[in-house]
């Protein structure tokens, strides 16, 4: 699907509940950060404050599945129907058990994400269940040089770098700690008619999966591509949006 979309389309956002089609709704769009950043991943692609909300991640409870958790997240964030839900990496899996939990959800946006753990490449996936045996000044150390080896990789920017770096050095080591076991334990989750799908073609965390109508890909190896590939993500997520409008009548 083609890109460009207009940059005042927010002020369409208004649309009808599909369950309440007497009373007008301001759409929403959650879009949720990934594993070991922050909201501030999404900085780069300076969307406009409405209707986008970015979402940290919150704290792990013990005992409770990756499906529970975004369920808790959900409801903290008070998605109800009509909204758009979305996120990167562990994000967009997040988006998925939120729609799944949430009748009305308008459309879910992926990005670098998958609906499965078994599209996460191997060398990743084979380390997850050491995670909680790490020690966290190791596990905190790892992340922070992830950046590094990026830029020297040509995948991020010397901007990039920096924010990501700061970003990563500031994760809560629980939280890099706790979600690679929760990660690989998800079942995964099929998604809904309504959805848009994000991933460089060469990911070196996630493959790129699904249904060729709902996946864009964009050339390069990075899985960080809000950070690496602002402008072209940016534009994915504002075409995404204004597909799932339901417009008025007479609007």
């Amino acid at each position: 699907m083609p890109f460009g979309v207009a940059e005042t389309f927010s002020s369409s956002c208004k649309m009808f509940r599909p369950q309440e089609n007497s009373i007008l709704y301001e759409m929403r769009v959650f879009l949720i950060t990934g594993f070991a950043l922050d909201k501030r991943a999404f900085s780069p692609l300076n969307l406009p404050s409405d209707p986008y909300r970015l979402v940290d991640l919150i704290p792990v409870q013990k005992g409770e599945s990756l499906a529970q958790y975004a369920r808790r997240l959900g409801k903290e964030l008070g998605v109800k129907a009509g909204d758009v839900v979305g996120g990167v990496s562990l994000g967009g899996m997040l988006a998925l058990e939120i729609a799944a939990a949430t009748p009305g959800i308008q459309g879910v946006i992926l990005i670098a994400s998958c609906v499965h753990p078994k599209f996460i490449r191997r060398r990743f996936a084979n380390l997850a269940f050491l995670a909680p045996y790490v020690p966290e000044w190791l596990i905190r150390r790892i992340f922070t040089l992830i950046p590094t080896v990026l830029k020297f990789q040509k995948m991020l920017s010397p901007s990039g770098q920096a924010l990501l770096a700061d970003i990563m050095g500031k994760f809560p080591p629980a939280l890099l700690k706790a979600f690679p076991t929760l990660i690989m334990s998800w079942p995964g989750r099929r998604p809904p008619e309504n959805f848009r799908q994000l991933h460089a073609e060469g990911d070196w965390m996630i493959k790129p999966d699904g249904p060729k109508e709902n996946l864009v890909t964009l050339p390069g190896k990075n899985h960080l591509i809000t950070v690496s590939h602002p402008k072209e993500t940016r534009e994915f997520i504002l075409d995404a949006v204004q597909t799932f409008l339901i417009p008025a009548p007479g609007g």
